[in-house]
């Protein structure tokens, strides 16, 4: 088994308790993730009005991908911590499976399974990508970033001060 794998699921067990607990009692937090979910869905809509999705399957389909092994240890325990929230805020489950030892562990059929995605990864435009959106448009995708960024900062910065120290370095 992926070592990375194997990291995300101790990850995954080792937080679970505490993301139901969360969810239910802590209501100022339940209403930042509400808010992250939000800004998450606008900064994607923009991503896909803008056509860069598709321009990333369609480069896929011709078997390049930047999504490449070990990209999956850019995503910080904290953010992992945060999906599992969002993923339960939506009513659905992260399911956490090696589809491909050739590339990330959280790059499906369709893209990142993840809803929260490494920072790295939101800004990274290939050359060909870049070219391809241009620096208009290029612009009005990491404006269409900014809310997601400053809050999943803010929640990261929460998150770290009451997720067990040693669940940090599983």
């Amino acid at each position: 088994m992926r070592e990375s794998l194997l990291y995300f699921r101790n990850l995954e067990k080792a937080y679970s308790p505490l993301v139901d607990r969360l969810m239910k009692e802590d209501l100022s937090f339940l209403a930042q993730l509400e808010a992250l979910n939000r800004a998450l869905m606008h900064s994607k809509e923009a991503f896909r009005e803008k056509g860069s999705f598709d321009f990333c399957a369609d480069c896929a389909k011709r078997g390049i991908k930047c999504c490449s092994r070990d990209l999956e240890w850019k995503l910080r325990a904290e953010e992992f911590f945060l999906n599992l929230c969002l993923f339960k805020l939506n009513g659905e489950t992260l399911i956490l499976q090696e589809r491909s030892t050739e590339d990330c562990l959280f790059l499906g059929e369709m893209g990142c399974i993840l809803k929260l995605t490494p920072l790295f990864c939101r800004n990274f435009f290939c050359r060909e990508l870049s070219e391809f959106l241009g620096r208009d448009t290029l612009i009005y995708l990491q404006n269409a970033l900014e809310k997601e960024v400053f809050l999943s900062f803010k929640l990261c910065e929460e998150v770290k001060k009451f997720l067990p120290k040693g669940a940090l370095n599983l």
